[in-house]
């Protein structure tokens, strides 16, 4: 009894202890996809400060910030700010990549991101 305890116990915080390692902190590069069937591509530049999330997006348009950055376990929420108004974003962070989803207009605009070395 007293070994599964503590079995359940050490699985525990070493998923604890991964999750809390993921850091998004740094520059990522990934393909915007677009329902025209137009790629454009796009870098974010993340900056963690414990559950706070700041940064930008460089798209082809131009440097565009992040507002509103928050960090909770492997997820990441932020605006875009875009002429004038905010465009919700969504991402879940993985050791080697990030999923984001935007929501433009109504529609999810989802890009995968990889670590730009």
């Amino acid at each position: 009894m007293k070994r599964k305890l503590f079995t359940t116990l050490l699985l525990t915080c070493c998923i604890a202890f991964c999750i809390a390692a993921i850091d998004p902190s740094g520059k990522w590069k990934g393909v915007l996809k677009t329902d025209d069937g137009n790629d454009y591509p796009v870098a974010y530049t993340f900056k963690a400060d414990g559950d706070k999330l700041s940064g930008n997006v460089i798209t082809p348009v131009g440097d565009l910030p992040i507002a509103d950055g928050k960090i909770k376990g492997d997820s990441i929420y932020f605006n875009v700010e875009f002429n004038g108004g905010d465009i919700p974003n969504n991402g879940k962070c993985y050791a080697d990549s990030i999923a984001i989803n935007a929501v433009v207009g109504g529609t999810v605009y989802h890009t995968i991101l990889s670590r730009d070395k």
